[in-house]
């Protein structure tokens, strides 16, 4: 960590990146660096290739520089981020999950710290601080500030929680460590108001979200020995709803819900009309192994990947790989 807290000591000017389709902890992740980094008279934007999700919105101030790449030629007229001295990448196993296009670019820094709680063997950063074990990246920067003596604050607090909470699926997942549930004591004793970001986060829903939620439910299925269930959202129920991708993030936990399941499957269409699988496990298997056999990865009880097939025959697919594998741990 020392090392990492050189480079940026020394250093002026930084971007701060993460996975596509940022979720609570990428968010929560970066806008604390950010922060960090304000406090220290950085030069510091943020760039994603997409925009920052409604729900964490609550979290950002008025005057953040942030970057959505959907429009990589307007970004790069608008802003020279890539004149930075330093990348910080963030919540990624791979550089490829920034994105393509941003990937690409990122490459090109002779300096990216790379900050990661997913078990990955691509240290694909000039600094590297990665632990599987870790709840979110967020546990990591908060170890980061620890490791410097860097005070949190209130407003760094509600970033950092804000990520744990919604990483360990409000402290219900297997990741739910006690490490876990000292850093989000500690950020309530920083001023973080528990039932206030519970409330944004999980109960202002827009209506085309509960519409669109409803189109979803129609589609559940649930095999046979009642273990596996499994939703699934196409580009056509989100065009009549007038809703996007990040309005389905929560959706498979309903699925996961559902008494006597032990694995739970959310499938999406995107654009190119490939589909994005969702899996968690509530039992001893291991899905990012399931979800490795489609080039994708992420944690034992929560992992994902896309699958360039049709969303029925993807689906097929999916499940049968689970079949499979549950026979091998079996064997």
């Amino acid at each position: 960590m020392g090392d990492i807290l050189n480079v940026i000591k020394g250093n002026d000017s930084f971007i701060i990146s993460s996975h596509i389709n940022p979720d609570g902890d990428a968010v929560g992740s970066q806008l604390a660096v950010y922060s960090l980094l304000k406090d220290l008279e950085k030069s510091v934007c943020i760039v994603n290739r997409d925009p920052i999700p409604f729900i964490y919105k609550f979290l950002l101030e008025n005057d953040l520089p942030y970057i959505s790449l959907k429009d990589m030629e307007m970004a790069e007229n608008q802003n020279s981020w890539m004149d930075a001295q330093v990348a910080i990448v963030l919540d990624c196993a791979s550089l490829a999950r920034t994105g393509d296009a941003l990937a690409e670019k990122i490459r090109k820094f002779d300096k990216i710290i790379n900050i990661d709680h997913h078990a990955s063997k691509e240290e694909f950063g000039h600094y590297n601080l990665i632990d599987p074990e870790a709840c979110a990246t967020a546990e990591l920067i908060f170890d980061l500030m620890s490791y410097g003596d860097i005070r949190i604050g209130r407003k760094r607090a509600d970033y950092l929680y804000t990520a744990i909470l919604t990483d360990t699926g409000s402290f219900r997942y297997g990741n739910s460590t006690p490490k876990a549930h000292d850093i989000a004591s500690r950020m309530i004793k920083e001023g973080v108001n528990p039932q206030k970001i519970a409330e944004l986060v999980y109960e202002v829903i827009p209506y085309q979200q509960a519409k669109l939620f409803g189109m979803s439910l129609d589609t559940l299925e649930i095999s046979t020995d009642g273990k596996i269930a499994q939703m699934w959202v196409t580009n056509d129920m989100m065009e009549k709803t007038g809703t996007t991708a990040e309005d389905t993030e929560d959706f498979i936990d309903y699925v996961r819900s559902l008494r006597g399941v032990e694995i739970a499957l959310f499938f999406r269409e995107t654009e190119g009309n490939n589909i994005k699988a969702s899996l968690r496990s509530k039992n001893n298997l291991d899905v990012s192994k399931v979800a490795a056999v489609f080039g994708g990865g992420g944690h034992k009880a929560a992992a994902g990947c896309t699958i360039q097939e049709p969303i029925g025959k993807a689906r097929k697919m999916v499940v049968d790989a689970l079949k499979k594998y549950q026979h091998w741990e079996k064997a």
